[in-house]
């Protein structure tokens, strides 16, 4: 089963009210009509973009996470989004490559460290106190 997350941003004009109904409707349109188990719609707020999108500096941030074993589910809901007039942008990522990648990377990090390949773990704690003498 893949695991996908979209983001979505929503102008600052859009009321809590309309914000509310969006997630709702995003929710039940990625089970229902397309086929995703385990949605998860979560709102994180108002949040300030890295650059203008259509005149806006801020936006409403929107969190996707859904699962599918269908292979349009992804092109499917960003058509539906694409058809919001109330959505500036939207990205969809696949998350199940990025764990796998993240899982080799800390397996050969942990191989690394148990070889015995000469390179000592670098401890940070230390560093700190040793900063603060600058000052």
């Amino acid at each position: 089963m893949k695991h996908y997350e979209t983001m979505i941003i929503v102008p600052p004009t859009v009321s809590e009210n309309e914000l509310d109904t969006m997630v709702q409707s995003l929710s039940e349109d990625l089970k229902n009509r397309h086929g995703a188990s385990e949605a998860n719609v979560q709102k994180w707020g108002k949040r300030n973009l890295a650059y203008p999108i259509q005149k806006f500096t801020e936006g409403y941030y929107i969190l996707c996470d859904y699962r599918s074993e269908k292979e349009n589910t992804v092109s499917d809901f960003e058509s539906r989004l694409r058809l919001s007039e109330t959505i500036i942008r939207f990205m969809t990522i696949r998350r199940d490559i990025e764990e796998k990648a993240e899982e080799r990377l800390k397996k050969k990090l942990l191989k690394r460290g148990k070889s015995g390949s000469g390179e000592e773990s670098v401890d940070f704690e230390g560093y700190a106190d040793e900063d603060s003498d600058l000052d």
